[in-house]
């Protein structure tokens, strides 16, 4: 009982993020969670609550969706790039690739922070940079189930303003989640019992969207790029020890 109310803890955690800026829910629960519910339990778990929770975003927040950006640029780059991640994964172990992702994303995000610290908006990303991120984004999300940190990098110097940011962000989670579930429907790790244990953590859920949600109308748009950029940093640092304790193994 103790280890479900702390794990019970990290995902309101979780969602307060998600609901407050757009992204981290995952990385929350990933380095967190793991702690009490290991990883092929976890995931499970956890996806369709996210699911849950970006549907709520975007229905709350649909006349801040930037559809044709999703549908122009980021999903038609990032596509052929899971395709890749997928067979990377099938071909061996790619810890090597997500520790440079990882170091790239922090040296980026804390490139970015001085820059908004200094009162200097996001430079303009060139066409090809962006394509060449998301695609790798697509990579890293068939390789390893996560694409936020490059995804945010690209987004957050498109969509300046925080409604528009979380609300997009939020349908492309959703539909990255739903793929995800059919994915894990597949291969049987998600299951009537799974779903069950899920909906026992939608308290959690519940209460991390009205705290974080009641955040994100509070902070003022500066603060807000400062959190985003700070939570990239964190996300990179996350996938650099993820990556070297795994190559350390």
């Amino acid at each position: 009982m103790d280890d479900v109310f702390a794990f019970g803890c990290v995902l309101f955690l979780a969602f307060v993020v998600e609901s407050a800026v757009g992204f981290g829910s995952a990385l929350v629960a990933v380095s967190l969670g793991a702690q009490f519910v290991g990883p092929k339990e976890l995931f499970p778990l956890f996806q369709p609550l996210s699911l849950v929770l970006s549907a709520i975003l975007v229905a709350r927040a649909w006349s801040h969706v930037q559809v044709r950006y999703l549908l122009r640029d980021v999903l038609p780059a990032m596509t052929p790039g899971v395709l890749v991640g997928m067979l990377l994964f099938r071909l061996g172990p790619a810890d090597a690739l997500l520790l440079g992702v990882g170091a790239a994303i922090a040296l980026l995000a804390l490139f970015e922070l001085r820059r908004t610290l200094r009162g200097q908006d996001p430079a303009p990303l060139r066409p090809a940079v962006a394509r060449a991120v998301l695609f790798g984004a697509g990579i890293i999300h068939g390789l390893f189930g996560t694409s936020g940190p490059p995804v945010v990098w690209v987004s957050s110097r498109i969509l300046v303003d925080k409604a528009a940011f979380r609300a997009t962000l939020a349908l492309l989670w959703l539909v990255l989640s739903v793929a995800l579930i059919v994915g894990y429907v597949a291969d049987r790790s998600l299951d009537a019992d799974t779903l069950r244990k899920s909906a026992l953590l939608s308290v959690p859920l519940v209460l991390g969207y009205v705290v974080g949600n009641a955040l994100h109308h509070r902070v003022p748009q500066r603060a807000f790029r400062l959190g985003v950029c700070v939570l990239l940093v964190v996300a990179g640092s996350a996938l650099v020890v993820r990556a070297a304790a795994a190559l350390g193994a």
